[in-house]
């Protein structure tokens, strides 16, 4: 049998990751921060998902709709 040889292996290098969703959640209106909508069961901290006609959230699946008068 031959003797295995070793690899070295070196440093990673470094890889930029996209920054996290949750801060398109706040806005700064008049020097005060506004959040998003929250969860009404789920409690503060908790996003909801706005659409064209609902909002919902995708922890504990409420949904509510939103009047649409075309």
């Amino acid at each position: 049998m031959g003797v295995k040889k070793s690899v070295k292996k070196g440093k990673k290098p470094h890889k930029n990751n996209k920054p996290s969703q949750r801060y398109k959640k706040y806005t700064l209106e008049d020097g005060k921060l506004k959040r998003a909508p929250t969860c009404p069961r789920c409690g503060p901290g908790i996003f909801l998902m706005v659409a064209k006609d609902r909002v919902y959230c995708g922890k504990c699946h409420y949904t509510e709709f939103t009047q649409n008068n075309n």
